[in-house]
């Protein structure tokens, strides 16, 4: 078995799922677009899991978009 980086996996993923016309920017989905629930899930947890304030979901939405 082949270990590959993640940021290598996805181009292949994106490469081999993409549209006939390519990707356009407003294909990308941003963590900020998505719930509290959905960025939870990203990482295997619950919204429970995280602060009651959302400090700690929107550090993760902020690390998701490379921030």
């Amino acid at each position: 078995m082949t270990i590959k980086k993640l940021d290598d996996l996805i181009k292949d993923i994106n490469k081999e799922n993409a549209p006939p016309d390519g990707w356009k920017p407003e294909d990308k989905l941003s963590a900020h677009d998505m719930s509290d629930k959905e960025v939870a899930a990203s990482v295997d947890l619950d919204v429970s899991d995280f602060d009651d304030s959302g400090d700690m979901l929107d550090e993760l939405r902020d690390i998701m978009e490379g921030n």
